[in-house]
């Protein structure tokens, strides 16, 4: 009798524990399907747009506009530079996404791929790189 009732806990106890694991893997499936940054990178444009639906982790690819060694540097969108160059920086339509970065600074008009994180702060939504990496060319 002991032995059956210690055999029936176990199996009890065995489908509860499949069953959270199931539950967690759908979860963070579910998470990492709808985040924006799992399926590609973003543009600089796109996630200049609506920056509230890109917060955490982030992948972004643009051309590097400005650099401040130490501090980090600006992206533009890599299609608004192929059509107007750096010229676009200084227009007030232009959107720009400043990247707090404490490495060797990328160089000027070099297209970059950047892994960070993009969260709110007192002083509004700051991206900080993880890495940046210089992209293959078109």
């Amino acid at each position: 009798m002991e032995g059956k009732r210690f055999a029936i806990n176990f199996v009890t106890l065995a489908t509860i524990a499949i069953g959270i694991l199931v539950s967690c893997a759908n979860a963070q499936q579910a998470i990492d399907s709808t985040s924006p940054a799992s399926s590609s990178a973003t543009m600089v444009n796109d996630l200049a747009s609506d920056p509230s639906i890109y917060l955490g982790q982030v992948l972004v690819i643009g051309v590097v506009a400005a650099v401040k060694a130490g501090q980090g540097f600006t992206i533009v969108d890599k299609r608004e530079y192929a059509a107007c160059g750096l010229s676009c920086f200084n227009e007030p339509d232009t959107r720009k996404i400043p990247v707090r970065w404490d490495g060797a600074p990328p160089k000027l008009q070099q297209t970059v791929r950047i892994t960070g994180v993009l969260e709110k702060s007192d002083r509004g939504l700051v991206f900080s790189a993880k890495n940046v990496a210089e992209t293959a060319k078109d």
